[in-house]
C-alpha cells in the first residue's frame, strides 16, 4: 500500500487564530473513536470518516480478507483528502476530531476490509479499529455510467451540486475544519466534503454526481423530491443534521440550494440525531412559526402525546423529542429543521401492534434487508408522503406487487405493525 499522509501542521499564525477561533482542550491519552462511516464509494476508491475524542492522524489499514491477514496490493492511501489543495483544512480537522482517510487503486465491483487508525497528537498512542477480526468491510461500486434510457431513446444524465451553509451551534462560527455529509434516497452511500473546500466558509459544496444507486450499484440520476439528509460532522464539537428533498434538476449540474423537506399539512418525521437539549420548545424553535402541533404515539402506553401551539397549554404533554422515535408534525408552510446533537445506535424498541418509530442509521438501507431484526414479528412497515400524498408499504406476507416501499431513510418515520415485541 502506498500511502500519502499529507500535510501534519500549519503555519503558526493559522493555529492562534484557530485558538481563538475554536478552543479545544487536547486529552493527552488514547484516542477513542466513534462514529466510523463508509462514504464517497466509487468504481476505484472509498473513504472512510469517523470522530475521535482528541486531535488526531487518521489512516487506514486495508486488506482483501476478512482477517485481515492480505494486505490489498496497489491501494494508495490518503489522509485527510482535500479537492483544493488546502492542506489547512485537513490540519484543522485533525484538531477537532475529525477523521477521514481515502482509499484509491482499487478494482470495481469488489470487497475490502479495513482498520481504522488513529494517533493521538498529543502522545503519539494508537487506536487500532476493530483491534481484531472480522474488519468491516465495504464494496467498491460497478459502473460509471452517464446516460439513462428515456422510452426508446438513451439520453446523458447529470446531477446538480448542492450548496449548504455549516455553522458551530452558535450559529455565528464558520465550521471550519469539519466535513458535511449527504444521505440520498436510493443512494449506496454517502457522499462527503469538507467545508471550505473549493468554496469560502462556512458553505461546502456537495456534488451529486458521485452518488451510485444501491439497487444497480451503478451512478445514480437524482430526482426532484427524492429525500437528502445533511449530517455536518464535527467530531469533537458534536454534529448537527437536516433534512431537506432533492431540487429541481434541468440536467445542468447547476449548483443549487436544497428544497425543504417539511410540506404544509402532516409530515411524518424523525431526527437523526439525538438533540443536545431535548425540550419540545428547544428542539422546533427554528421553525416555531411554521408549525402548529406535534404528536407522537406510544405503543407500550396505547397513548398518544401531542404539543399544539395553539391548543390549551394543559393539554400539552410532548414535552421532549428523542432520536429513533417517530412523529405526525403539521406544517403551516414550507421549512427544515436542523438538529444539534449526537449520533445514536441503540435498538429501537418494538412492541406489539402498531409503533411510529424512527430509524439509527444516517445512510439508506434497503428493504427488506434493514427489517432483518424484527422479520419474526413483522406484519406491515407503512410510511407516508405528504408532497404525492401516498402512502408507501412493504408486508412481506402480503402480494408483492403491493409492496413499493423500498428505502428506511435517515429524518423520516414509519409506522410499523408488529406481532410481538422485538428490537430494530
Amino acid at each position: 500500500m502506498i500511502r500519502d499522509k499529507g500535510t501534519k501542521g500549519v503555519l503558526l499564525g493559522a493555529l492562534v487564530a484557530l485558538l481563538i477561533m475554536l478552543p479545544i482542550k487536547a486529552i493527552g491519552g488514547v484516542p477513542s473513536v466513534k462514529d466510523i462511516m463508509v462514504t464517497d464509494v466509487t468504481t476505484r476508491s472509498f473513504s472512510v470518516i469517523w470522530a475521535s475524542s482528541e486531535p488526531s492522524y487518521p489512516d487506514l489499514n486495508v486488506y482483501d480478507d476478512p482477517d485481515g491477514t492480505i494486505p490489498t496490493w496497489g491501494a494508495v492511501i490518503t489522509s485527510q483528502p482535500v479537492e483544493s489543495g488546502d492542506s489547512w483544512i485537513g490540519a484543522l480537522a485533525e484538531d477537532n476530531g475529525v477523521m477521514k482517510v481515502r482509499v484509491t487503486g482499487l478494482l470495481p465491483n469488489t470487497t475490502y476490509y479495513f482498520q481504522t487508525v488513529t494517533t493521538s497528537k498529543s502522545t503519539s498512542d494508537t487506536t487500532i479499529y476493530p483491534d481484531s477480526a472480522p474488519l468491516r468491510s465495504v464494496t467498491t461500486e460497478a459502473l460509471t455510467v452517464r446516460n439513462k434510457a428515456s422510452g426508446e431513446d438513451v439520453v446523458p444524465f447529470s446531477n446538480d451540486l448542492i450548496v449548504e451553509e455549516c455553522y458551530l451551534n452558535d450559529g455565528v462560527t464558520p465550521a471550519e475544519g469539519t466535513l458535511l455529509v449527504a444521505t440520498v434516497e436510493g443512494g449506496d452511500y454517502p457522499v462527503t466534503a469538507f467545508i471550505g473546500d473549493g468554496i469560502d466558509p462556512p458553505y461546502a459544496l456537495i456534488d451529486l454526481n458521485n452518488l451510485f444507486s444501491r439497487n444497480s450499484h451503478e451512478s445514480l440520476d437524482v430526482t426532484k423530491g427524492e429525500n437528502l439528509t445533511l449530517v455536518n460532522f464535527r467530531g469533537m464539537l458534536g454534529n448537527s443534521a437536516i433534512t431537506y428533498s432533492v431540487p429541481e434538476d434541468l440536467g445542468l449540474s447547476e449548483i443549487k440550494l436544497p428544497d425543504p423537506a417539511l410540506l404544509p399539512g402532516w409530515n411524518m418525521i424523525s431526527f437523526p440525531l439525538e438533540p443536545e437539549v431535548t425540550s419540545t420548545e428547544t428542539v422546533l424553535a427554528p421553525i416555531w412559526d411554521k408549525f402548529s402541533s406535534i404528536w407522537a404515539y406510544d405503543a407500550q402506553l396505547d397513548r398518544w402525546f401531542r404539543y399544539d401551539r395553539f391548543g390549551p397549554p394543559f393539554l400539552n404533554d410532548l414535552l421532549d423529542l428523542h432520536c429513533c422515535k417517530g412523529y405526525w408534525i403539521v406544517m403551516n408552510e414550507g421549512a427544515s429543521l436542523k438538529i444539534s446533537g449526537q449520533m445514536c445506535d441503540e435498538p429501537i424498541p418494538i412492541y406489539s401492534g402498531w409503533n411510529l418509530v424512527g430509524y439509527h442509521s444516517m445512510e439508506t438501507q434497503g428493504i427488506p434487508a434493514v427489517l432483518d431484526p424484527i422479520a419474526s414479528v413483522l406484519e406491515c412497515i407503512w410510511s407516508y408522503e405528504t408532497g404525492t400524498d401516498k402512502w408507501r408499504r412493504y408486508c412481506p406476507g402480503g402480494p408483492p406487487f403491493l409492496n413499493d416501499l423500498e428505502w428506511v431513510e435517515p429524518g423520516k418515520a414509519y409506522w410499523i405493525n408488529a406481532t410481538g415485541n422485538g428490537n430494530w
